[in-house]
């Protein structure tokens, strides 16, 4: 029955989107395609396609790769992706385990820039293209730094750092990589974009 809804809701919701196109009511017609694909994306990737787990578990081989390169030892649980064991070398040692679930998956934020880049409007399919590639890796790289942080400060400092490591110094991080990865894909491509044509309606004015 989910199923079913997921697909009448795509439908109404494409729908929907072709209208507002087709009429060029361009700032309804991006709110309601970015919000509906990213919401898709979420709920496709997670329960249809397992991408949430998939993500999970490459970001925890990777950040336990750069762990090893220097010289904290973890430890994946290949059973069952997503899941790291990080040594702790102070205060009581021994494994603390970390799961990285939805939220730092990176699923979220990867769903939201796909869809603000698909409906941008005014690039061309190679410009749009690359961007999104150049996009997906950032964030996904933003999201391998955020995780870094929280084991390199849990290994040294302890399990007592683990909440303000996890839910404010790595978050803080994490967002101020999202805010640059959005202004330097969208803003300053907009803002660029804007200059150019000023300068060529200006120049067309001095020609004519």
């Amino acid at each position: 029955m989910s199923l079913v809804w997921f697909v009448l809701g795509v439908g109404a919701w494409g729908a929907l989107v072709l209208f507002l196109r087709a009429y060029r009511i361009w700032l309804p017609y991006y709110i309601i395609a970015t919000v509906g694909l990213a919401y898709g994306l979420i709920l496709l990737a997670g329960p249809f396609l397992g991408l949430e787990m998939t993500l999970a578990h490459s970001v925890a081989w990777t950040v336990h790769v750069l762990c090893e390169s220097i010289g904290i030892p973890t430890r994946i649980f290949r059973g069952a992706p997503g899941v790291l064991l990080v040594l702790v070398i102070e205060q009581d040692v021994g494994w603390t385990m970390l799961r990285i679930g939805v939220e730092s998956s990176g699923l979220l934020e990867l769903s939201v820039l796909a869809s603000l880049l698909v409906f941008y409007p005014g690039w061309s399919l190679p410009r749009r293209t690359w961007y999104l590639t150049l996009g997906l890796v950032a964030t996904w790289a933003a999201n391998i730094v955020r995780v870094l942080l929280i084991v390199v400060i849990l290994h040294y400092m302890g399990k007592s750092w683990l909440v303000l490591a996890h839910t404010y110094l790595g978050k803080l991080v994490f967002f101020a990589c999202i805010v640059a990865i959005f202004w330097w894909l969208i803003t300053r491509v907009s803002i660029d974009d804007v200059y150019q044509r000023q300068q060529e309606a200006l120049q067309m004015r001095r020609t004519s």
